[in-house]
């Protein structure tokens, strides 16, 4: 007993002299935010400090980039002071560093990081305050649909106790009665709601609109995720149901719809993050639940599908794209990358199988830009681009190649058109001269030189400093479009919109030379809109002076009815309405979300309101089905993957009448 009292005395004096040492690390939590990169919502910093080894560590615990980890050097006491760290070859952003200050402030303790503009200025990065969020920095109130397992809930967050962190709301299937809740947010991050006593318990963490988290129902446990409901006209899961996989994005494909099932697959740009769980799924569009998914790994979808009448699926696969560092910044690679076009069965349930694969590209013949979605005769032949056209008998054996007898680097990298006769299909000439851009068409069944006919613009005057970032190099990469009686072809080339009837004649005298855009903003990358009236709509690709161009159809001397920026790159092909509307997908854009509506009846370019789902969207085109906005988004960082979504739009269908209201002009999507 004697030795157990000695004992203890001497822990407590040891105890007694660890507490009047001053202690060299110190770690708190911040609530702060990335402002400089745009509204991301409200995130929680991990800042770790060691005085006596003057080092530093912040870490991101919470919020839209969680997961960053940057280190540096500190110079400080008891965690005041100032830092300056560093992330290195991040597979998202690359290599980030800040400069950060720690004050104390009366009563709180309050953070700030800058970073260096190219002027050498001094810009904010972030401030923000040490503790837990609360809901004057988070306001979580609002309105969500939740996918839990296979099930829609839709949730809304009623109101916030002022300073307790006790939020009430409801929760309810998409025509369920609601069920009240009350839950708790966490007191480390402010970010986190629970619910930890009843039937239903979760555990949900807000990143700006997208949630994340787990669900348990009487004691089983799902994976949960969500997003915030954009939609006036509809409240939780009615105004907008989400689809997420697994880590891949959705980059290149369009979802191509057939019934009420929708069929898209994951693929990451050049420089993206390489994925090991990618997929190609079926998805049905009244609930967004997946019927089956086909598994690829790290093989990469480079683009839509298309079904045959049987309702095989087939679509192109990118196979070793690579991924390193320069400079600490991500560089993608094609270099040892392939290309394949697969078909797949498409089961009532069950998994998909494998049919056949057809080689397009072997290693190191796989351009970086643009997408592949095939196109299917009536006859089940199928007509995809790469390096050349091919074209694919229905069990997987080559009918033709068909390569233009031309000087120049060719690539096809667009979604090609076909008819009983041709196939018609872009052409961007990568080689040094930019020479021989054009649209070509081909007999369908031989492929036969010479080509039936095609059309080159006059090559380029190239600048007299070379080609640059401000002044880049002509390019195809827009698709070609049918008007609605497939009679004429409208085509983007280079920074011109043309239009040729099917035998390659310019639909009229004004149209020979093709429709000047005087002065153009950005590359032409989206596929040309047509409406009722005849008039065109195009986007295009100029960073902060993107812009939408609404063209006369009749492509007189000044062609452009109005123009309007969209402060951000346009990949997609939008949608033309019979609200009088277009709604097109953006990269982000921080004033304007990335689904931007604007009027197709007004005389000058009115933007009529948009949705921000905090994701981008690129080469993914847009769908209406049965009065809702179908299409794929991406975040840009790990919480959630890419994502398929579904808006309610109150009803709103394609345009009666429209010459082109979307990419193919349908959702079939088949390029006939």
């Amino acid at each position: 007993m004697n030795s157990l009292k000695f004992k203890i005395r001497r822990l407590g004096s040891l105890l007694a002299l660890f507490l009047v040492i001053p202690c060299s690390s110190f770690a708190s939590e911040y609530c702060t935010d990335l402002s400089y990169f745009g509204d991301y919502g409200a995130m929680s910093f991990a800042v770790t400090t060691d005085d006596d080894a003057d080092t530093a560590v912040v870490e991101i615990i919470a919020g839209y980039a969680k997961g960053w980890r940057f280190e540096g050097s500190w110079d400080g006491e008891s965690g005041v002071g100032s830092g300056s760290v560093m992330m290195s070859e991040d597979p998202l952003v690359g290599t980030v560093g800040f400069d950060f200050d720690i004050v104390s402030a009366g009563s709180a303790t309050e953070i700030t990081g800058t970073v260096e503009t190219e002027d050498g200025s001094r810009a904010t990065l972030f401030t923000g305050f040490e503790g837990a969020c609360t809901a004057a920095e988070a306001p979580l109130e609002g309105d969500y649909c939740l996918k839990v397992g296979d099930e829609n809930i839709s949730m809304s967050v009623v109101r916030e106790t002022s300073g307790t962190g006790r939020i009430v709301g409801n929760l309810a299937s998409p025509t369920g009665i609601l069920r009240p809740f009350n839950a708790m947010r966490d007191s480390a991050t402010g970010l986190i709601l629970e619910k930890t006593v009843g039937a239903e318990q979760f555990k949900l963490e807000f990143s700006a609109g997208v949630i994340t988290g787990e669900f348990t129902y009487r004691g089983r446990s799902f994976d949960a995720y969500g997003i915030r409901n954009p939609a006036p006209t509809a409240t939780g899961c009615l105004g907008i149901m989400i689809y997420s996989g697994g880590t891949g994005d959705f980059y290149y494909a369009t979802p191509t719809i057939v019934g009420h099932h929708a069929y898209v697959g994951t693929g990451g740009g050049t420089s993206h993050p390489l994925a090991t769980d990618n997929y190609f799924a079926k998805v049905d569009l009244r609930d967004m639940r997946e019927v089956w998914r086909y598994e690829l790994g790290t093989d990469e979808v480079r683009g839509g599908a298309v079904l045959d009448r049987r309702g095989n699926v087939y679509f192109v696969v990118e196979a070793d794209r690579n991924l390193t560092f320069v400079d600490g910044f991500p560089e993608g690679s094609h270099e040892a990358s392939s290309l394949k076009l697969i078909k797949i069965t498409n089961p009532a349930r069950g998994a998909p199988t494998l049919e056949w694969e057809y080689a397009i590209t072997a290693a190191g013949e796989t351009h970086d830009l643009g997408h592949l979605t095939p196109a299917i005769s009536k006859r089940g032949i199928l007509y995809v681009g790469g390096d050349m056209m091919h074209a694919v008998k229905p069990d997987g054996s080559e009918l033709w190649t068909f390569a233009p007898d031309t000087t120049g680097d060719l690539q096809i990298y667009t979604a090609p058109l076909v008819d009983k006769r041709a196939v018609f299909f872009s052409v961007t000439d990568t080689g040094s001269a930019h020479e021989a851009d054009g649209l070509y068409a081909v007999d369908a069944l031989s492929g036969a030189e010479p080509s039936l006919w095609s059309y080159t613009p006059e090559a380029p005057v190239d600048p007299s400093d070379g080609y640059s970032e401000e002044e880049p190099a002509p390019e195809t990469y827009s698709s070609p479009q049918f008007n609605l009686d497939r009679t004429k072809i409208y085509a983007a080339l280079r920074d011109r919109i043309y239009c040729f009837d099917r035998r390659g004649n310019a639909c009229s005298t004004a149209w020979e030379d093709g429709c000047e855009i005087p002065d153009i903003s950005g590359a032409i990358r989206a596929a040309p809109l047509v409406d009722s009236a005849g008039d065109i709509y195009i986007g295009t690709k100029g960073n902060e002076d993107s812009k939408l161009y609404k063209i006369d159809g009749t492509c007189p001397t000044s062609p452009v009815i109005w123009e309007i920026d969209t402060n951000a790159d346009v990949y997609t092909t939008g949608v033309i309405l019979d609200t009088g509307i277009i709604v097109i997908g953006t990269e982000p854009d921080f004033d304007a979300g990335i689904l931007k509506a604007y009027s197709t009846t007004a005389t000058t370019g009115t933007l009529e309101g948009f949705f921000d789902l905090d994701a981008d969207m690129t080469w993914g085109s847009l769908r209406m089905h049965k009065g809702r906005l179908i299409g794929v988004a991406n975040v840009a960082t790990p919480i959630l993957g890419g994502f398929m979504f579904s808006i309610d739009t109150a009803g709103a269908r394609y345009e009666r009448g429209a010459q082109n209201p979307t990419f193919r002009g349908n959702n079939l999507s088949t390029g006939r």
